[in-house]
């Protein structure tokens, strides 16, 4: 991953990422201290929603059209809650996400018209609430917003939260709230599940600003008072391995302090003359094991972009097409006619992984649907207070609604408490979930850690298909189309077909896009946008659009005769759009040049 900002002196910063194997276990302390960081993120999350509700409180008050027309949007909304619940139902039934089945047609049709009811109450709304607005103090409302999210983030309202990650907190919860904002989305409580971050800042001491070199944060065995340091570099291999030091918990004084090592890989050097500003420690969920990285946010020296030939690009045309036994990715090709296109297929054995792990996914979704049925009735009729420490995971169990079945995860996690306390929901429901247990954890561990070794395999081809086409130091030209539609969201149709959506998941082509653009920006190679309309239509040696072409591999031109295959011919295209693109571009900035 890699992000870049420029500065006056000609720096850039980016970001690092290293994956760190722990030695030895974090003790409870440290995985405490990711509690108290999700603990403050939720009572932040806890006073941004006091703080929207006293204001449209205050503007209610002023302004009686506001009041009546909040009220309409309230009723509005329950409405669109109602109709996307129907949606579920319809699909549910249907047994697809097609929207031209007649019964998702129907639950689109009226979901969308309370859609466009809600966007008349927008509209109306707008010029209202700028009216309430200056009739209220706004003033007062966020001086009180910023005062409780300060006084929520001092060490001792957050059981000595360690201030350099209670800061990140807070600078993430900021974030998300002015995303919220643009967005109309809402910001939402995290329920802890051992997973977080641990925050570092790095600086000299007496110095006013952030920043030390890769070299001062090895300070060997010798006693030292940092939190982050290297402490042993060994370089008996063909990639350093480094061991790291951190400081996971406590710190107030030394007797406190929680100490854990990790060995790191060190596969890509920090160029030298770098700052190293700050970094974290992430702790992210893999099934029911966990998984270490460090990040660190680095200044260096502005690397020079590359001045690229303008008579020749690369056209990649980003793909996920079933071949025999594989997926082709993408299909690479030159502008320039007499070099060869390559076409990139997914290892066999990585298809093949990825296709077990969806076969796992579904007999696990099907045994924790059966499991769902024998245990909602039961926890229903035996419900728990909201005090109680399990309540949300007996709400997981009770009171998905029903159109939704019950996940494996969730069954999962109820199997893993129930081996400590059985006894806390009733016995029948205790015996389906231990039974399920047993006839399913193993498969479980096995979906999660082949589909971690898959997904860790198709990275790593990524990065070498990008890395081999950066190398060529020519112009990369890509479609500019916007993957997301294809993806598997909760209320968003999806036009493929069950095949072609596993494809889609097998093949993932956004990832594929996003290491080529990485691999590019980190070696100053330009890298083009260019529109996606007609590359696969267009006869590249002639120009003329087929319009009748529908989806076939292998085409004729009707102008000149020229027998294409239909990816080669896109990407041919997709390069001299790039390429074209570029030029005028260059063409422009010199007009503008003054003379």
């Amino acid at each position: 991953m890699v992000s870049r900002q420029t500065d006056k002196d000609e720096t850039e910063v980016r970001v690092y990422k290293y994956g760190l194997a722990p030695i030895g276990y974090p003790s409870e302390e440290a995985i405490a201290e990711l509690w108290r960081a999700n603990r403050l993120w939720n009572e932040l999350v806890s006073i941004h929603r006091k703080s929207r509700e006293n204001f449209d409180k205050a503007r209610c008050e002023a302004h009686s059209a506001y009041r009546d027309i909040t009220e309409q949007h309230r009723l509005i909304n329950e409405q669109i809650t109602k109709a996307k619940s129907a949606k579920r139902t319809a699909r549910m039934h249907a047994e697809t996400r097609d929207p031209a089945h007649p019964l998702i047609k129907d639950a689109n049709a009226a979901l969308n018209a309370h859609l466009e009811k809600r966007k008349a109450i927008h509209e109306k709304l707008k010029p209202i609430r700028d009216e309430a607005d200056k009739l209220i103090d706004k003033k007062a409302l966020n001086d009180a917003f910023r005062k409780a999210v300060n006084e929520a983030s001092r060490a001792k309202n957050t059981c000595g939260l360690y201030n350099v990650t209670a800061f990140e907190v807070q600078a993430n919860f900021k974030n998300a709230r002015e995303r919220s904002f643009k967005s109309r989305g809402k910001l939402n409580f995290h329920s802890f599940d051992g997973t977080g971050f641990y925050a570092f800042t790095f600086r000299r001491p007496s110095a006013s600003v952030d920043g030390v070199t890769f070299e001062e944060l090895f300070q060997g065995n010798k006693p030292n008072e940092q939190r982050f340091v290297f402490i042993n570099r060994d370089d008996s291999s063909k990639k350093p391995k480094l061991r790291l030091r951190a400081t996971l918990a406590g710190g107030r004084n030394k007797g406190t302090k929680v100490f854990q090592e990790f060995d790191l890989i060190y596969h890509r050097p920090i160029p030298e003359g770098s700052q190293i500003q700050n970094g974290k420690i992430m702790r992210t969920r893999v099934g029911d094991k966990f998984r270490y990285h460090v990040v660190l946010t680095v200044k260096q020296p502005k690397s020079t972009p590359l001045l690229v030939p303008d008579n020749v690009a690369i056209g990649v045309d980003i793909g996920f097409r079933r071949t025999n036994d594989s997926i082709q990715i993408a299909t690479i090709a030159s502008s320039d006619p007499k070099q060869p296109a390559k076409n990139i297929l997914a290892p066999e054995k990585m298809i093949k992984g990825m296709e077990r792990v969806i076969e796992l996914q579904s007999i696990l979704d099907d045994a924790a649907s059966d499991l769902g049925k024998i245990t909602k009735p039961i926890l229903n009729d035996n419900p728990l207070s909201e005090d109680h420490k399990r309540y949300g995971l007996w709400r997981g169990m009770a009171k998905y609604p029903p159109n939704v079945t019950l996940s494996f995860e969730t069954a999962y996690k109820v199997a893993r408490w129930l081996q400590k306390e059985p006894d806390y929901i009733p016995e029948k429901a205790a015996t389906a979930v231990l039974e399920w247990w047993a006839a399913y954890s193993r498969r479980y561990r096995e979906l999660h850690n082949l589909r971690t070794k898959q997904l860790l395999h198709r990275k790593h081809l990524y990065r070498q298909i990008a890395s081999e086409l950066v190398a060529r130091r020519q112009l990369i030209a890509l479609e500019k189309i916007n993957l997301t539609v294809f993806a598997e969201v909760k209320d968003r149709d999806n036009k493929l077909s069950d095949k072609a959506r596993a494809q889609r998941f097998l093949a993932s082509p956004s990832e594929l896009r996003n290491a080529i653009i990485n691999a590019a920006d980190r070696e100053g190679v330009p890298v083009i946008d260019v529109p996606p309309q007609y590359t696969s239509k267009t006869c590249h040696a002639c120009k003329t659009v087929n319009k009748e072409l529908t989806s076939e591999k292998k085409w004729k031109c009707p102008h000149c005769g020229v027998v294409h295959d239909r990816d080669e011919n896109a990407a041919r295209n997709i390069a001299e759009l790039g390429l074209a693109k570029l030029n005028a571009g260059k063409r422009q900035k010199n007009d503008t040049v003054p003379t």
